[in-house]
């Protein structure tokens, strides 16, 4: 008679059961081999979503703030400060992203309400941000703080200007350090102008000796208005798109116009030979500040982000990357003072005039009287 096993079951069904028993240790053991510690570490890394210019956020600028911040970014589409205002009140838009950042002079009165608990954004713990105590003092105005809170943070100026030609227009020319290189007649056909009512009817205000153009009242909109209009006819385009407005430059279209700090970066990194006008009436200046919405998913790694901007990694390499420039004193460090004067620093520390992109008192009537002057 031949013996069972003592251990009961069948023999083949059992040894089948160790087969797959140990094929799956092997498995599961190979795999934790492949699984290193910076493997495992980019695993459990936070994701924060981002809103802000695209430019200042390029592969190597990102890299930089991932690094520090010890997060990965997932960047949105940018398309304007105004918008990135809209879609944060929108139903549900105060938990679309971790992180926003847009100009502080369209936004501080919608981002933190008109009093105390209104506010659409969550404050910050700046304890936690050792950077914050580097903010240039030429950016606390641009600090958002209410009952001893922060709830927005600067963290790089831009700037507008007339950009030219160096080929075409002489720097020491009367005009090309004026804003009126894009209105009088001596560059007329060759003109650009940018398709936006605050920034054109700011900077003719300025050129027409306004001192605080946003303030105008109705009889000095209507002279400002009456200006442009006769004063198009020297304009040989308008753009409503930066990358536009750099390839009228880029062709030879057109040798000055209306521009912001990135395109003039943009052209002078393709090797065309152009500058920005240090206007004596002023640049137009914008400050960009980051937020936090109230209900953000990821607001510890968002503050770890802001910190690193402010850092001198990405501020430095923010102004040679896009031209804008960082709020923090850590982002001038490296600079020599000849080079700060080249890369626009003069607009922090005083020595070049400037006047901010403030919203308009009368903003519809300034619409209504662009669009008068697109339609004559």
């Amino acid at each position: 008679m031949t013996e069972k096993p003592s251990f009961g079951g069948n023999v083949e069904t059992d040894r089948s059961t160790f087969s797959r028993r140990a094929v799956l240790r092997a498995s599961l053991a190979a795999l934790a081999a492949t699984i290193t510690p910076s493997r495992l570490l980019a695993q459990t890394k936070p994701t924060v979503s981002v809103l802000m210019v695209n430019s200042a956020i390029n592969p190597k600028l990102k890299a930089i703030l991932e690094e520090e911040a010890g997060c990965t970014i997932n960047e949105g589409a940018y398309t304007s400060s105004s918008d990135s205002v809209a879609r944060l009140m929108a139903p549900g838009g105060s938990s679309r992203y971790d992180l926003m950042l847009s100009a502080v002079e369209f936004s501080r009165i919608p981002l933190m309400g008109p009093s105390a608990g209104q506010e659409r954004v969550q404050p910050f713990d700046v304890g936690s941000m050792p950077n914050y105590t580097q903010i240039a003092d030429s950016a606390h105005s641009a600090i958002g703080e209410r009952g001893g809170k922060i709830y927005l943070v600067p963290i790089f100026f831009g700037y507008d200007t007339v950009i030219f030609n160096k080929d075409k227009v002489p720097e020491d020319d009367a005009y090309t350090n004026s804003w009126g290189a894009i209105f009088e007649d001596k560059y007329a056909g060759r003109i650009a102008w940018f398709d936006a009512a605050q920034q054109m009817i700011m900077a003719a205000g300025l050129y027409l000796g306004h001192q605080n153009p946003e303030m105008m009242d109705s009889k000095d909109l209507q002279s400002v208005i009456q200006f442009l209009t006769a004063k198009k006819k020297n304009v040989r385009a308008m753009w409503t798109d930066y990358a536009v407005g750099t390839n009228l430059m880029a062709t030879g279209e057109i040798v000055c116009t209306y521009g912001t700090v990135p395109m003039r970066v943009e052209l002078q990194a393709k090797g065309f030979n152009v500058a920005g006008a240090r206007v004596k009436e002023g640049v137009l200046t914008v400050t960009n500040v980051a937020y936090i919405p109230k209900d953000a998913k990821n607001p510890k790694p968002a503050q770890a982000i802001v910190n690193a901007m402010l850092g001198g990694r990405y501020g430095s390499e923010l102004v040679k990357a896009t031209g804008y420039l960082s709020t923090s004193k850590l982002g001038a460090a490296p600079f020599t003072p000849e080079q700060r004067k080249a890369l626009g620093y003069g607009v922090l520390d005083g020595s070049v005039k400037h006047h901010g992109l403030l919203f308009p008192a009368q903003m519809n009537a300034w619409l209504e009287g662009w669009n008068r002057v697109k339609s004559s």
